[in-house]
């Protein structure tokens, strides 16, 4: 493995990590600059799931703020993140898995939801950043519980 794919690696898994800690401050706009202008997002409930496309930067920017803002806190923790890189290292793809919690006030009480996530997503390099142009979210598993 070169240096520079290395460095790559290094870069997507920022990528990875930046989009939910911003998720985590509510900032979903700069989560939508992550991906391309004509990026894609695709969602599905298990592997089984209906898949849902949202596309370019506009759509994404509101379906993130729909997802993220009404929630009282919101909480990422990535786990493992592996990328295989083209031979000059300008596109890659990527698996990342994601725990996901939401905390939600439903009916005058707390609600958290913890969603377990699969991340398949396309990246691209253009101008010497990387940016997401398909992201296949998966959530493997999903639960509520009201929050003691």
């Amino acid at each position: 493995m070169t240096v520079e794919m290395l460095i790559a690696k290094a870069e997507l898994k920022d990528l990875v990590d930046t989009f939910s800690n911003l998720a985590d401050v509510k900032d979903a706009a700069a989560q939508g600059e992550l991906f391309l202008p004509d990026g894609k997002l695709e969602f599905q409930m298990g592997f089984d799931g209906e898949v849902n496309d949202i596309v370019g930067r506009e759509a994404l920017v509101a379906a993130f703020s729909a997802t993220i803002d009404p929630c009282k806190a919101v909480y990422h923790i990535n786990g493992q993140h592996s990328v295989t890189l083209n031979e000059d290292c300008t596109a890659a793809t990527g698996v990342a898995y994601c725990e996901a919690t939401l905390v939600n006030e439903v009916e005058g009480k707390d609600v958290i939801t913890t969603n377990y996530v699969r991340y398949a997503d396309d990246y691209v390099k253009q101008d010497g950043k990387w940016y997401i142009q398909r992201r296949r979210t998966t959530f493997l598993i999903s639960e509520k519980r009201e929050l003691a």
